[in-house]
């Protein structure tokens, strides 16, 4: 492999732009990533062509230091702002190295989302620690209205209470709005009309307001939005713990749009951090008034008051401690107190007392009182001592004060930070404090387990979100019983968890335990009627002491991963083969998304002929890549993208857009095409979206819906979608789709399947076609398949003909079609005319009378 070689695949595997320039700044090389990343092409790029992607202020800080001084700063390490294709600038972190000749080259790495991320979570918390160490309502509402500032881009916020009586808002906190925005708020009463936010609180629903000037449910606050410049507003009404709306999160912007998905999630995100906040602010604000009003009406006549002597003996306690605890108070002097203790407070209290009493230092501590019901609540008890003269203590005087509902509030909140709230579990933060601790106070390996749900998608697309968090509590439940003592559970987020042992010291003993809890798993699920189908993919991995805790979570990441892509129900641990795969899967996925992205998706057509008359009846269109530098490429170096559902919906979308465009534009030439053929993944099935989309395509081409077969394979017909996919099939069938299933006898089919499935076609598979030359019983098998076709009223196709030999037999067992190299291989769209012509004759038809005649083949032949 040559330098150059090697310097440019170097260059492709990295995830950032790399680039060649003199001192001047003019590039003379850019590698690929430059490209896909700012959609300029590579030699607009060059010379100085480059600044034009770069943010003006960071330009004009580049050009400041011009020229480069390689000789004494040989190294230079900034920030520095690259637009993306679609607009938007992403900091990236730039690294450029003298490398003599004047010649110098760089990396810059996109650090946009993870700053995203880091600014997002330093938001969340600082809200979170205003709410727990008791800021004003207001002041938490207002940084949490600067952080959504933030997080939506363009955005101006707003948040507007419901008052008590759930009819009127009682304020408005928005922080770039005016001040008397939001005067007489309080006189206007929540209903539809009143704004996007008073519809959004009235109908309980999120509502999007695209367009501020068209929109009837502002005309009575039009006027005034639209003076501010604001033209879309999005609201979301804020929910709390017990379902009631107590308030408005409003979103504005200056121009007339609607939310993307990503920020959909983002203010989904911002709503329940509203809801905690609010409600615990307000929990908490209304606890320090009654604290305030408590300590102002008893502070010369405490709750429960009480003294001591010098040694800390009580020598009186007032009466309310026999109302409170049922206990007289001469039973509580000396430390007959103690006995109304919680258990598991005494030893500690009793060590702060005896502390206090040593020291003279003021006594406070908070400790949990038995009632008379026989309940525990929790009380603060402080005291102070009277001293004589000389400075000794004479007396102590203290007093216990109810703080039962604070204290469950603080400790809530601090609950919350590290607990995840629909399972119980500990989650992600915690995992990762706890992880880092315990690789750095580790002496021997530990074991990283990370799981997740199969098919847990499923669950929520067949049974609802509700039905899917129910799930989720189910598995968080049944980990938490199989875990042992020194193995801790974690919810990592949706439907992935963790656990952490400490009782598993090689790969060995780590693989047998997965194994273990993944049979556990799968017993106890299938227990669940709507649950049985969530089995668990575990990846594991040790940890070793000091290693970095990253690196060991990444491992136990590409573990899982791979058990996911091999089976269900699977236990992978960690081996370097792993990491490989893992890349070469990156590559193809990537692959995939530049064939998209650039255009270079090209079907190829192979005939379909009559085994009868050896006629054509039409054509399948097969996938290929026309990769600029590697040539056409076959669909296998993409396989790992045509498994993945978005990609594979993608691609299936933008063959059929390709397809039916080139059979238009045969139909305008005259070309006898006949059928065609198209092959389709599971998730284009599953899309509600697709049908339609096929059928406007075929009516804007004035094709007949005849003129396409759609090629299902036994791999969509898994019993998780048996149900949605028959629906969409069958509306397919009704639309006048014609359809067919491929592959048959390589998948899941069924003879219940078949039975069920609105299919007129069966496509025999190439490997049952192949293997009729080895014996007797293959040839059987495809006779019985043939056979059951024909009972079922199927036609039937044979895959992958070679031989005259295989034409000959299957025609005798009545096989209708083949198709094969016998006859031809993949053809490029421009050829098909000519070999229609050349192998049989087919001449186009020109002038006919009604728009779809064209399609038909015509008698010579």
């Amino acid at each position: 492999m040559t330098d150059d070689v090697l310097f440019r695949s170097l260059t492709r595997a990295v995830p950032g732009i790399v680039w060649i320039s003199n001192s001047s700044g003019m590039v003379e090389y850019n590698n690929r990533r430059w490209q896909e990343f700012t959609g300029m092409r590579l030699e607009a790029g060059l010379g100085h062509g480059w600044l034009d992607a770069i943010h003006p202020a960071d330009v004009a800080a580049f050009q400041a230091q011009l020229p480069l001084d390689g000789v004494t700063h040989a190294e230079i390490q900034t920030e520095i702002r690259v637009r993306r294709h679609d607009g938007i600038y992403h900091r990236h972190v730039l690294s450029a190295r003298y490398v003599g000749g004047d010649r110098w080259i760089g990396c810059a790495i996109d650090v946009h989302e993870w700053l995203i991320g880091e600014a997002r979570d330093a938001a969340h918390n600082r809200i979170l620690d205003l709410v727990l160490f008791g800021s004003e309502l207001d002041e938490v509402l207002l940084e949490l209205c600067c952080a959504a500032e933030k997080q939506i881009a363009g955005s101006t916020c707003s948040i507007l209470l419901v008052g008590r009586d759930g009819e009127h808002f009682s304020a408005g906190i928005a922080p770039k709005f005016p001040l008397n925005i939001y005067e007489g708020l309080k006189s206007v009463r929540i209903a539809e009309g009143s704004g996007s936010c008073g519809t959004a609180v009235h109908q309980r629903r999120d509502v999007i307001s695209s367009d501020i000037a068209a929109d009837p449910m502002w005309d009575n606050w039009r006027e005034a939005i639209l003076a501010l410049g604001y033209r879309a507003c999005w609201s979301k009404p804020v929910f709390d713990s017990k379902g009631r709306v107590i308030a408005s999160f409003g979103f504005y912007f200056r121009d007339v749009r609607e939310p993307t998905s990503a920020e959909r999630r983002e203010m989904d995100r911002l709503r329940r951090l509203a809801a905690v906040t609010i409600e615990r602010a307000r929990f908490i604000e209304a606890l320090r008034e009654s604290e305030e009003h408590y300590r102002y009406t008893v502070e010369f006549s405490p709750q429960i008051p009480w003294t001591a002597d010098r040694e800390g003996k009580i020598l009186t306690v007032s009466g309310k401690w026999l109302e409170a605890t049922n206990v007289e108070p001469q039973q509580a002097l000396g430390d007959g107190w103690l006995a109304s203790l919680h258990p598991d407070d005494v030893g500690p209290t009793t060590a702060r007392w005896a502390n206090a009493v040593a020291t003279g230092q003021l006594f406070e501590t908070t400790y949990r009182i038995r009632l008379a019901d026989g309940s525990y609540r929790w009380v603060r008890a402080h005291a102070r001592p009277r001293r004589a003269e000389n400075g000794e203590i004479i007396r102590w005087y203290g007093a216990a004060d109810d703080i039962h509902e604070r204290y469950l509030a603080e400790e809530r909140l601090k609950w919350q930070v590290y607990h995840d709230d629909l399972t119980g579990l500990a989650n992600r933060r915690r995992f990762v404090a706890d992880l880092h601790q315990a690789l750095a106070d580790a002496s021997v390996p530990l074991g990283l387990m990370v799981l997740d749900m199969d098919d847990f998608k499923l669950i929520n697309d067949r049974h609802g979100h509700q039905t899917g968090d129910a799930v989720l509590r189910l598995f968080g439940r049944i980990l938490t019983a199989v875990a042992e003592p020194g193995e801790r559970v974690y919810r990592l987020g949706g439907d992935e968890f963790a656990i952490l042992s400490q009782v598993v010291f090689t790969d060995e003993c780590l693989l047998a335990r997965a194994s273990e809890i993944e049979v556990f798993i799968d017993v106890r699920m299938k227990g669940n009627k709507k649950a049985r189908s969530g089995r668990a993919s575990i990846g594991c991995t040790l940890g070793l002491p000091d290693e970095h805790s990253d690196e060991v979570f990444k491992r136990a990441d590409l573990a899982l991963y791979a058990a996911k892509t091999s089976a269900k129900g699977t236990v992978k641990l960690f081996d370097p083969r792993i990491r490989s795969v893992a890349t070469g899967r990156l590559e193809e996925f990537e692959l995939a998304r530049a064939a998209l992205r650039e255009g270079w998706i090209e079907p190829f057509f192979q005939p379909i002929l009559s085994l009868d008359t050896f006629h054509p009846r039409g054509l399948e269109a097969l996938l290929r890549i026309r990769h600029p530098e590697e040539g056409l490429l076959s669909p296998i170096r993409i396989r790992s993208a045509l498994d993945d559902p978005r990609l594979s919906d993608a691609l299936g979308l933008r063959m059929v857009e390709l397809v039916v465009d080139q059979m238009a534009r045969w139909s305008a030439d005259g070309v006898p095409f006949g059928q065609v053929s198209i092959n389709l993944a599971t998730e284009n099935i599953v899309n509600p979206e697709f049908s339609d989309r096929l059928v406007t395509l075929l009516e804007g081409h004035e094709l007949a819906r005849e003129s396409v077969k759609l090629e299902i394979t036994e791999r969509v017909l898994l019993d998780e979608l048996e149900d949605v996919i028959t629906q969409r099939l069958e509306k397919l069938r009704d639309q006048g789709i014609a359809l067919s299933l491929d592959d048959f006898g390589t998948g899941y089919a069924s003879l219940i399947h078949l039975q069920n499935l609105p299919v007129t076609e069966m496509k025999i598979d190439r490997s049952f076609i192949s293997a009729m030359r080895n014996g007797p019983k293959a040839r059987e098998i495809v006779r019985a398949m043939i056979g059951l076709a024909k009972t079922m009223g199927l036609v039937t196709v044979a895959e992958g003909v070679e031989t005259q030999a295989e034409v000959m037999m299957l025609a005798s067992w009545g096989c209708d079609y083949g198709q094969g190299f016998l006859f031809s291989r993949p053809i490029h769209a421009d050829n098909v005319p000519s070999y229609l012509q050349q192998q049989f004759g087919l001449k186009q038809r020109r002038g006919a009378d009604e728009p779809g005649s064209q399609l038909s083949f015509s008698n010579q032949s």
